[in-house]
């Protein structure tokens, strides 16, 4: 077979095996960090202002089918009642338009204090979303279109399809423990029911995803925590996550990935480094710099693939968080990474 064969063939197959695996996964960010509420409905007004978040990622940009994805959001906490709502917004363009996601999603959270002295507490969260999947067919290449002996194209294939869009609607839920805004450790679970996500009927489940989360933030003026009665402007601080996403009930794909990252802030400049695995071949430095001023904060992130499997050797992703202090002034509105 020529070379030039070969390698269409291949293409073809990595099209529809990305493709049917991607659909039943969930997009992802760098850093989650400064993607509000993104990894536990619990976390929702945790700026303890009102807060409105745009992120953007572009992944594989050396790629033809590189990807593409937006989240933007808006969240607050309601002292009175001791609770906070929010709601976000995610467009994912996977494989240069191949598939698309829409997700909308409408979070409560309710915060209980554990002691009088007001350094414990348990926040609770729920989260409500709906999805809206749209796939372009003709953008995909499935084997009975391949000639196995000059690796040409056919237009037509046999392989047919119920629908080419898919709405449903999803539940999610987590937990966090929080010691004085110094140290906060979560749990969430998405995905409750497991939703039929695919485009044939009964074919593919979206999988439960599980992630972990741990968070230190230290005052570099003070031994206390950021809960504090005045803004701090100095802090180390260091974080780590863990998701798993599995293969039951049909997914094609597992999802494994650990988080650790660090950094620190002099204001108005706050920099920091993180490093991702997915515990086999693939391995991701990231670098951080971002800055603020008043109630506007602009981060950059860019990845750096440690591994063999460059795929497309970096991604970028552009962050911007507006807060509005609110009248509780004991409580501080930074965002931390």
């Amino acid at each position: 077979m020529k070379r030039a064969g070969w390698y269409k063939w291949i293409v073809g197959w990595l099209m529809l095996s990305v493709g049917w695996t991607v659909q039943a996964q969930d997009y992802t960010f760098s850093n989650h960090n400064i993607v509000p509420f993104s990894l536990n409905p619990a976390t929702v007004g945790g700026a303890y202002a009102v807060r409105f978040g745009l992120n953007y990622r572009l992944q594989w940009p050396m790629l033809s089918n590189h990807y593409h994805t937006v989240r933007a959001s808006w969240d607050q906490n309601v002292y009175k009642h001791m609770c906070s709502v929010g709601a976000a917004y995610t467009y994912d363009n996977m494989a240069d338009g191949t598939f698309q996601s829409h997700e909308i999603d409408v979070v409560y959270g309710h915060t209980i204090r554990l002691t009088r002295d007001q350094k414990h507490f348990l926040r609770l969260g729920i989260q409500g979303t709906l999805f809206a999947n749209f796939v372009d067919f003709s953008k995909m290449v499935f084997t009975d279109q391949l000639n196995p002996y000059d690796g040409s194209v056919y237009a037509k294939t046999v392989e047919s399809f119920e629908t080419d869009s898919r709405y449903f609607p999803d539940f999610s839920a987590g937990i966090n423990y929080l010691f004085e805004h110094r140290f906060n450790v979560g749990f969430a679970v998405y995905h409750l029911a497991q939703p039929d996500c695919g485009f044939v009927e009964n074919a593919e489940y979206l999988p439960r995803r599980y992630v972990a989360t741990i968070q230190f933030t230290q005052d570099l003026h003070t031994s206390r925590g950021l809960l504090t009665y005045r803004k701090s402007d100095s802090y180390f601080f260091a974080n780590a996550n863990y998701q798993h996403q599995g293969t039951k009930r049909g997914s094609m794909y597992e999802f494994k990935q650990l988080y650790i990252g660090a950094g620190i802030c002099f204001q108005p400049i706050i920099g920091g480094v993180s490093f991702r695995t997915d515990f086999t071949d693939l391995h991701t430095v990231s670098f951080m710099v971002g800055g603020y001023y008043k109630g506007l904060q602009l981060y950059y992130i860019f990845d750096l693939y440690a591994s063999s499997k460059k795929n497309g050797s970096w991604s970028n992703e552009i962050s911007c968080i507006y807060t509005i202090p609110t009248k509780k002034k004991d409580l501080c509105p930074v965002v931390y990474w």
